[in-house]
């Protein structure tokens, strides 16, 4: 699950009572706003956290991690723009980095910086937290220049971002807008094996977002359409041209068939 907490020390009873109630094997959290001498622990998980660079509560995010699956830590990052915790996930057949992260608004990240990030992922990845990066690609309103350069970088490292494609962001201030700032960027694995879940179970300004990795395909419902790109619309029109009578004239009421 990834989830903005806007300060996870308030929400620890109500994340708890989560854990254990989905399940979940991992929690990627952004906002934690710890400092150096915060402390938090959840029962059957291990805690993993950055710090904003001058130790202010603000920013920073965490993992909470099922303590009885194999993993260690990979890496992690404490700048102003962007802060990251990753952890190796040891599976049957392969290793996965997992990783949350979290960009204030107020920093532009230039492409590069993010391929940067998406090559110390390694060969298979999942990042999921607050971007905070818009563009229409991922289900967003809008485009912004950090969202332009984060697919860009998406683009060239051929990945991919995979989020329910409605807002995430729920602002109390009337003058702003909800917006889509929290998804996944998935590296080297089929989007076959990966659901994407809403919930609105936690208290925040954000909702979280649970992502379900499979060993197996996952069967999704397909969408019903009317057409799609094999529609021949050349030939549908002479159909109807040819069969449809439009020469009669309607004079009563009689001659309408409802």
């Amino acid at each position: 699950m990834s989830w903005n907490a806007n300060g996870l020390l308030n929400h620890q009873q109500e994340l708890e009572a989560i854990l254990d109630f989905n399940i979940l094997d991992a929690c990627l959290i952004s906002e934690v706003h710890f400092t150096k001498h915060s402390f938090i622990k959840f029962r059957g998980y291990k805690v993993y956290h950055t710090i904003h660079p001058g130790n202010a509560a603000r920013g920073e995010n965490a993992i909470i991690f099922k303590e009885n699956i194999y993993h260690n830590k990979e890496f992690k990052i404490e700048a102003k723009d962007n802060q990251a915790m990753a952890l190796n996930i040891g599976t049957k057949k392969y290793d996965i980095v997992v990783a949350s992260l979290y960009s204030p608004p107020k920093h532009n990240i230039q492409a590069e910086s993010y391929v940067v990030l998406f090559r110390n992922m390694g060969n298979r990845f999942i990042i999921g937290g607050d971007f905070n990066a818009i563009h229409t690609h991922w289900g967003s309103r809008l485009k912004t220049a950090k969202g332009r350069e984060l697919l860009k970088a998406i683009n060239e490292y051929k990945c991919g971002a995979i989020s329910r494609g409605k807002p995430t962001y729920w602002p109390t201030d009337t003058n702003k807008f909800r917006e889509l700032m929290d998804f996944y960027i998935i590296g080297n694995i089929s989007s076959n094996f990966i659901q994407i879940k809403d919930n609105f179970e936690l208290i925040s300004d954000h909702s979280p977002i649970i992502l379900i990795l499979s060993e197996n395909i996952i069967q999704k419902p397909c969408n019903r359409v009317l057409v799609n790109k094999k529609t021949d619309w050349e030939g549908s029109r002479m159909t109807i041209d040819e069969r449809i009578q439009l020469s009669v004239p309607i004079q009563t009421e009689e001659q309408l068939e409802f």
